[in-house]
């Protein structure tokens, strides 16, 4: 289960599948990627090299990644075992200071459902301080398995009308909803509401008036806007995917103070960006 949006940042996290990604200014056309695929899927045109990515799926080897010494073509993501990546986490650990953690972000990290609550089992186990982000679109299940060892949810609210929360996300939001009302049942940590700050689609005062309704109701009073950006519009063309967040504008300073205003006015402590602490 998954949501699609269409000012995601991070599209090579929404797909469960390793996809290739292809950076045109890197390739020399020596046509070794095409020589080491296996299923016909490449092919040159104009210099260019054209993926048919219905091909790709059907790889799980990838020589052609292997096969390009200009790191032209590459693909979105690794296999990578839980303890092979705990290592990494106890590498780190020493660089975190006292406050430091592990976040699992996405894509929809609870989706992998039973690699996530290994490993934040492991981290908790291991006394890691432990925190998830999560867009809220998946069985409860998923979250009763793993908040035993979550110190922090990070918990988008995109939009309270369902039917405008599926035109950008692709699902309504009765799930999302649910899932806040169990987990302020019981989730005993602490829990941070998100909200990306989309002009146009989401910061009217009708909607940010049922999300300031959705928080009170709740025993956590906190609130994140997160403006909406488009620095991840690269990576869409590296995917061979259109990206139709550019036909929304960036929100100006004062339309953020004046949502973060309201939200004062409702007792509500928000942040802007990177201000949360």
């Amino acid at each position: 289960m998954f949501v699609t949006l269409f000012w995601c940042s991070n599209p090579e996290g929404i797909s469960f599948s390793k996809l290739p990604m292809y950076h045109a200014a890197k390739c020399i056309s020596c046509g070794n990627c095409i020589a080491a695929c296996t299923h016909q899927a490449l092919q040159l045109q104009d210099d260019k090299l054209k993926i048919d990515r219905m091909l790709c799926k059907q790889c799980n080897e990838q020589p052609c990644v292997d096969h390009c010494f200009t790191d032209a073509l590459r693909m979105s993501g690794r296999d990578v075992s839980i303890e092979e990546l705990f290592k990494i986490i106890q590498r780190d650990r020493q660089y975190w200071g006292k406050d430091g953690g592990v976040t699992l972000s996405g894509g929809e990290p609870l989706n992998q459902i039973h690699f996530v609550s290994d490993l934040l089992k492991k981290c908790y186990d291991a006394y890691i301080h432990t925190a998830i982000e999560t867009c809220g679109q998946v069985p409860w299940e998923h979250f009763k398995i793993t908040i035993p060892f979550i110190d922090w949810i990070f918990f988008d609210i995109k939009h309270m009308n369902t039917c405008i929360h599926q035109t950008g996300t692709s699902s309504g939001n009765s799930l999302i909803l649910s899932n806040i009302k169990k987990l302020n049942e019981t989730f005993q940590g602490k829990l941070v509401f998100r909200m990306p700050f989309i002009p146009g689609f989401n910061n009217d005062i009708e909607n940010m008036a049922a999300i300031a309704d959705l928080i009170l109701s709740t025993k956590w009073k906190e609130i994140n806007l997160l403006p909406l950006h488009h620095l991840g519009r690269e990576k869409y063309a590296l995917l061979g995917q259109e990206y139709e967040g550019i036909h929304y504008q960036t929100p100006s300073q004062q339309e953020l103070l004046e949502a973060k205003t309201f939200f004062k006015s409702k007792d509500i402590r928000c942040y802007i960006g990177a201000e949360m602490s």
